[in-house]
Order: C-alpha cells, then structure tokens, then sequence
C-alpha cells in the first residue's frame, strides 16, 4: 500500500513539473475546412463562422437555420453541411443560399468527397453513398483488433482521410483498448483488406491519416494509467510498416519528502515511467515536403525519406502553452488536446485546439482565433 502511494505521489508531482494547464473543456470548435482563402468554423453549438487566414479577420456569418452537425467542402470548394433535421445541404456563396441535396438517418459522423465529386456519409450504421443511399460496413474479419466487438454499428466516431486513390480510410480510437483501421475503396464501392501483421492494433489508438506521393500515414496514441505511448504508421499499397513508435520508459526520479517524524526534509529515490509521446493528429506539409504531428510534447517534423523510428530525428517546431482536460473516454489519463491539423498550400499550419480556438502558424508566429 506504500509502494502504490508512494508512485501516486511520484505521477502527481509529475504532471505539475510539466506546468501544463488542466482545465474542463468548455464550449468551443469542433471541427473547420478551409473554403478558398477563409477558413470555414463549426462550432460545438452547430453554428457557423468565417475568418480570412491570412489575417485573422472574421468574414461574413454564413446563417443557418437549424444547428449544424457535420461540416465538410466538395472538390468545387463548396461548402456541404448536415443538419439537425437529417439533411445534406450545400451553401451558395454568392446567393448566401442553402441547397438541400440529400436526406440522411443514424447519427452523422462526416461528410467527404472523392475526385469525382461523389459524396460519401460516415454514420454510426456505417458508410452511405449518397447517389445510391447504399450502406456499407465492413465484415468482422477486416478488424484488426480482437478486443472489439462490432454488431452492425460504430459505437466510436471515426477519423476519417480521402487518399489521392479515392480510397477512404476511418480509424478508430479504443484508448486503452489499442484502435482499429479499415479501408473502402469509393471507386469499387468496397472495402479494401489491408496486410497489417507487423501491427498490434490492440496498442495503437488511432487520432488521424495524411499522405505524401507514396504512401498514407495513420498516427495515434494513448496516455493511460502511468504509461504513455503514440505510433506512427506507413501504408504502401496496403502494407503496413512502422515509422515511429514512442513509449514511456522507466526512469529514476529523486523525490524529497517531510519526515513525520523529525519533520526534516529526506531525499528518496522513486521510480517512474516517462519519454513518451501521446501522438495525436498528423499532416503532410506540401510546401516542404515534411511530415508533422503533434504530441503533448508539442509539433514534430520530420522527412518522409529519413529513418523517424528514433524521437531524436523529429525537429521540435512549435510547443505552445495548451490547456488539456483530466480525462478520456477509454483511458485513465489525459486527453490530445490538439483534436485536427492540416496546412494550407503555402505552408501555414492550421490545428484544432481543445480551448484556445483554431491555431494558425505561419513559420513564425503562432496566432490563435477564439
């Protein structure tokens, strides 16, 4: 019983030494695209909001009349929604007018689109092809976790990627009970096996993809308990490999503590685990060909052609001061405050923050839109 609050001790002095600021999450963005040069905010509430990314200045209220739940932009770069009343609208700009396209049930996850402009609805009963209103799932032999059970539902919302190939890719995070990764084909109206033995997909949640010309990353990762650890994948024509695996080690910690007897201050070795990076979203920089994501520890780059298995060949770019909530739905420990990231074509970072607002670094200075 010692030993164990001795090393509840340790973990709690630990986490005030990294000076991060935990707070409850309050009402904010939950997702944004980019439109042209503005980029496109919804809020938790469903509304709508426009700014201008270069400088921050907020553009015209795009006015809805029901609370939007799913956000998204087609090939044309025009604006897609659904809303509350289970229809899939499309936003003329110059009109400011909405266009009902499709109506949709079950409960709407995201709305894409592959180069042929063919719109696709994640939801909790699987993928709808929005022309056809088929619904795919895929078969329990395509899940690469054993530890999850699916009975013709997602009982967890996906992240979700469109590769250069139209082949949608929805990941999953379990938190401690590791992620799953599956793959349709929008082209073949199928799902695609994926060959991922060298995988424990038990261990690795997943928090989001991206691409270079090759290949498609998927990256993720947990903090549960006293251990934390994030992945990096690379899929190359199906095949997975890994790029970066991050965990906790054990490591000795010199503690000093009031002796109750004497009432003297006594130093004591202790153990704790430490190192590791919760990974959460991952982007593909166009303008310099680098990969990013972001840990607790903040933003990482790296090059595609470089050997990353080693933390050491990631550049630190960015580590904002980011506040991060106490909790997680499926871990005993902190939640990735940085929920989507993506760069613009010339090279400006745009992320989702859990309470700052959207975050836009352009190189040099880190600004943030509340």
């Amino acid at each position: 019983m010692r030993s164990t609050c001795l090393l509840i001790s340790f973990a709690l002095l630990l986490l005030i030494q990294t000076g991060t600021t935990y707070a409850q999450p309050t009402n904010g963005y939950k997702d944004f695209i980019l439109s042209g040069k503005n980029v496109i905010l919804l809020t938790k509430t469903g509304e709508l909001k426009r700014i201008d990314v270069a400088s921050g200045e907020p553009g015209s209220s795009i006015d809805t009349d029901v609370p939007i739940v799913a956000l998204s932009a087609d090939r044309q770069g025009n604006i897609v929604a659904g809303d509350t009343n289970h229809q899939i609208k499309s936003y003329d700009t110059k009109l400011k007018t909405w266009h009902h396209l499709a109506p949709y049930t079950n409960k709407l996850i995201h709305i894409v689109f592959n180069s042929q402009n063919q719109c696709f609805l994640i939801t909790s009963k699987g993928i709808v092809d929005v022309a056809s209103q088929a619904v795919y799932f895929p078969d329990s032999s395509l899940s690469r976790n054993n530890q999850i059970r699916l009975k013709n539902r997602w009982f967890e919302s996906p992240v979700c990627f469109v590769d250069h190939q139209d082949k949608l890719w929805l990941g999953f995070n379990y938190g401690e009970w590791g992620g799953d990764v599956f793959v349709f084909d929008t082209r073949k109206r199928a799902f695609a096996p994926l060959q991922t033995d060298s995988l424990k997909m038990t261990t690795n949640p997943v928090n989001g993809f991206c691409e270079d010309q090759q290949s498609v990353y998927m990256a993720g990762g947990v903090s549960h308990m006293f251990l934390t650890h994030g992945s990096i994948i690379r899929f190359t024509d199906g095949v997975a490999t890994s790029v970066l695996q991050s965990k906790d080690r054990e490591t000795e910690v010199e503690m000093v503590f009031d002796d109750p007897k004497t009432g003297t201050k006594q130093k004591r070795i202790g153990k704790t685990w430490r190192g590791g990076h919760q990974i959460g979203p991952i982007a593909y920089n166009p303008a310099n060909k680098q990969l990013y994501f972001y840990s607790q520890n903040g933003f990482f780059s790296g090059s595609p052609n470089a050997d990353l298995s080693d933390i050491k060949q990631w550049e630190t770019i960015l580590k904002p001061a980011l506040s991060r909530t106490g909790g997680s739905p499926h871990a005993a420990g902190l939640s990735i405050n940085v929920r989507k990231m993506l760069f613009t074509a010339n090279g400006t970072l745009l992320f989702l923050s859990e309470r700052e607002g959207i975050g836009v670094y352009d190189g040099k200075k880190l600004r943030f839109v509340r």
